[in-house]
């Protein structure tokens, strides 16, 4: 089978791709990813360049000039990508983002080409998300629009989890054969071995990109309702660039309480550093359909504490309910850090669960559904 993954903008996927690429390849298949950027090496599959216009550095900026450069390198992209399908005749394109989509109908269009260009082609799109994250009602009913006229000329879907896929069939009526689950693989850092450390207090981490759906200011509200003697025994550390008004709401009241919030993009290096020194992995997210974030915590090995959303619980499929905090809730927050501090959460548990997950959660299996899902 002749399989083209493409992401025609490639700033969320950028470890996905290169994964689920070796793993289609490693089955047997011909594999090209079309993308911006490339994480690796691929000797294990083809890799076609796309032009790449807002500077890396610009990853967390808000500049009108992004969002300018950003239309015009997708735009130029999709027609770079017509050319590179017309050559490799793929029978599968496999779509990860549909950037434009949520502001105009476009790739329609784009799509409606590819398919005349390539008649018996297949078009697959991973929903990595429902609905675009930040999308007010109003922002979602006009997605919703564009979304089921770009349907009519999609094949199939792929989603991580059981719970995105009920949502899919009920917010816009796709049927469920056309629906097909293949989990997110994990994401093992190369040269990281998860170790466990001694700190001198308890490590707890948040990282990724920090906006209001994730949660960060609950976690500064929960660390704020924590008795003395809890807040002596831990130190929090938020990790990643921030949304400007969350930021500019939230640093002086996490300053406050002794919060560690690292406002920058950082490197892969250091992120994984950061992490592999924690005791405690945090996701406090308002919503999420489902969550690379966790996928990436799960390597380490180590305790993890999200918030009692379906997507999380169905992840860590086998953690007690009660290892959940409610979602919005900062004092449900505050009170099961308290539990962790004080040792009423069995770590062991925790631990043997995760490990189990990390074995059912394979790059393998991915690909196993993936071309279950291509073949049907």
């Amino acid at each position: 089978m002749k399989i083209a993954v493409l992401d025609i903008s490639s700033k969320n996927a950028v470890q996905y791709n290169p994964s689920l690429c070796r793993a289609l390849a490693a089955e047997g298949h011909q594999v090209t990813l079309i993308a911006p950027t490339l994480k690796g090496d691929h000797k294990d599959f083809a890799y076609c360049g796309l032009i790449k216009l807002v500077p890396k550095s610009w990853v967390s900026k808000d500049f009108a000039v992004k969002k300018v450069l950003r239309a015009i390198e997708v735009i130029l992209n999709y027609i770079i990508v017509a050319f590179y399908i017309s050559k490799l005749r793929p029978g599968i394109l496999h779509i990860q983002w549909l950037p434009l989509t949520e502001v105009c109908s476009f790739e329609y269009y784009i799509l409606a080409l590819y398919k005349k260009l390539c008649p018996k082609i297949k078009v697959f799109l991973t929903a990595h998300n429902v609905y675009p994250h930040n999308l007010n009602d109003v922002g979602k009913g006009k997605y919703k629009v564009r979304f089921l006229k770009l349907d009519k000329i999609i094949d199939g879907y792929m989603v991580h989890l059981n719970s995105p896929k009920v949502v899919m069939q009920k917010e816009f009526g796709i049927s469920e054969s056309r629906l097909h689950v293949a989990y997110h693989g994990i994401y093992v850092p190369e040269g990281y071995t998860p170790i466990d450390q001694l700190n001198e207090k308890i490590n707890i981490i948040l990282y990724g990109y920090q906006t209001l759906y994730k949660g960060t200011d609950l976690l500064v509200d929960a660390v704020e309702m924590l008795s003395n003697d809890v807040r002596d025994r831990i130190k929090v550390n938020i990790i990643g660039s921030t949304d400007s008004n969350l930021f500019a709401s939230y640093s002086g009241k996490a300053a406050k309480y002794g919060i560690n919030w690292i406002n920058k993009f950082v490197s892969d290096d250091e992120l994984y550093s950061a992490i592999g020194c924690s005791d405690l992995i945090l996701l406090p997210y308002r919503k999420i359909s489902q969550s690379g974030v966790l996928l990436l915590a799960l390597s380490y090995k180590k305790p993890i504490l999200t918030s009692d959303l379906s997507s999380f619980k169905e992840t860590l499929e086998g953690y007690p309910t009660d290892y959940f905090f409610k979602s919005e809730d900062s004092k449900s927050l505050s009170e099961l850090i308290e539990q962790y501090v004080y040792g009423k959460i069995d770590q062991a548990k925790i631990k043997s669960i995760i490990s189990e997950l990390n074995q059912k959660y394979t790059w393998t299996e991915t690909a196993k559904a993936t071309i279950r899902a291509y073949k049907s």
